[in-house]
């Protein structure tokens, strides 16, 4: 039996909906790609120490998508935890969010995120801009 396997994504979203959406299109963009999902703040910092104490159930991502506002523990809350690892968890993070906020953008990237995508009004845009983001990182 074979212990490779492909890349992972790990999306952090509270609405299961666009989660569902967003692997879809990710899968589009990537076939092969193993996503796995998080509801919110907290389900993915669980992920996350997951990957750190080398749970087989949870393979370390090769890709965060992390929207910004969720309910119990939002996306800073994830960010502040990964950068409170240092370079232990060394993952590039993707915010996908509908916040017009430029502050929150700016805190965003402040905080370790490697970039910024706004989530489309018309949800048959989002496939573009999820293919995008996995073709960039």
């Amino acid at each position: 039996m074979s212990t490779s396997r492909g890349p992972t994504l790990l999306v952090v979203e509270d609405m299961q909906d666009q989660a569902i959406l967003v692997g879809i299109a990710a899968r589009r963009a990537h076939p092969g790609l193993d996503v796995r999902s998080a509801g919110n703040g907290n389900e993915g910092i669980a992920y996350l120490k997951g990957v750190v104490e080398g749970s087989r159930d949870h393979p370390r991502p090769d890709l965060v998508i992390l929207d910004l506002y969720m309910p119990e523990a939002d996306g800073f809350v994830v960010l502040e935890w990964l950068k409170e690892r240092g370079g232990q968890l060394d993952l590039p993070v993707v915010i996908l969010t509908s916040s017009p906020s430029v502050q929150d953008e700016i805190r965003a990237l402040e905080t370790g995120a490697k970039a910024v995508y706004k989530k489309p009004e018309h949800v048959t845009e989002l496939g573009d801009i999820v293919k995008e983001i996995v073709h960039e990182w």
